[in-house]
C-alpha cells in the first residue's frame, strides 16, 4: 500500500468516526445511580422488600435467626447485592432500616 493511500485511510477513518459522533448527538450517556436491571416501580416497604428479594435465594429463617445493628445489616445487604441481589439504593436503604427495626439487637 502507498504512503498516499495509507495516508487517506487513515483520513477516512477519522472523518467517519467524527461524522459517527456528530450524528449521535455527540453526548456522552448519563452516569447510572441506580442497580442494572432496576425499574422505576415505586419503592416496595422493607417487608416486601426481604420478601421479594431475600427469600429468592435463601429462607427467611437465616434473617430471623439475625441480631444485627444496622451497620452490620448495612455491610449484609451489601454483600448480597455483590452476589446479584437487586436493589436499589432506596431500596437498599428501606430494606436496611426494616431489618435493623425488627432483626436487631
Amino acid at each position: 500500500m502507498s504512503k498516499k493511500r495509507a495516508a487517506f485511510s487513515v483520513v477516512a477513518v477519522v472523518c467517519v468516526a467524527i461524522l459517527l459522533g456528530i450524528s449521535c448527538g455527540g453526548q456522552a450517556e448519563p452516569a447510572r445511580t441506580e442497580a442494572p436491571g432496576a425499574t422505576s416501580a415505586p419503592i416496595l416497604s422493607g417487608a416486601e422488600l426481604l420478601q421479594d428479594r431475600c427469600a429468592r435465594c435463601h429462607g427467611l429463617d437465616i434473617v430471623e435467626a439475625e441480631n444485627q445493628s444496622q451497620a452490620e445489616w448495612e455491610a449484609t445487604v451489601e454483600q448480597m447485592r455483590q452476589k446479584g441481589t437487586t436493589l436499589t439504593d432506596a431500596e437498599a436503604k428501606t430494606l436496611v432500616e426494616y431489618l435493623a427495626l425488627n432483626y436487631g439487637p
